[in-house]
């Protein structure tokens, strides 16, 4: 049996609050890797052993970097995983099945733009930050 251990990850940049999409191959991750925002910042680091993944992402949330464990196989065998700030329960991060992490990325993008349409913060319709 071939078993797909690429992942697609997306997360939200504690520095800029821009969502930063990439792949991972968990079987490649014995080897740390980081990975950066567009603006420069480390937004995720990963290592594997043993089976398990560890994953560090800094917090936009709260400021603090966390680790989430995980094994391999619940990765790989669940359609998406949401990490959340444990300090305040927002969510920072999703991993999992390429289709899935994005419409979870595009729905929390729509959900946020409604937000500050409501609040005033932004006009939609023009696109364009209110004063």
């Amino acid at each position: 049996m071939i078993m797909d251990s690429s992942i697609k990850a997306a997360v939200k940049c504690s520095e800029c609050g821009r969502y930063t999409s990439f792949h991972i191959n968990l079987f490649e991750a014995k080897r740390p890797t980081s990975r950066r925002c567009s603006c420069g910042n480390i937004v995720f680091k990963v290592s594997a052993t043993k089976g398990e993944v560890d994953i560090d992402i800094p917090c936009i949330a709260c400021g603090e970097t966390h680790r989430y464990k995980y094994k391999i196989k619940d990765l790989i065998d669940k359609s998406v995983n949401i990490l959340a700030c444990p300090v305040c329960g927002m969510e920072i991060a999703f991993l999992g099945k390429e289709y899935l992490v994005d419409d979870m990325v595009n729905r929390y993008m729509d959900d946020m733009l409604e937000l500050l349409t409501h609040l005033g913060v932004i006009d939609k319709t023009k696109r364009w930050v209110i004063k």
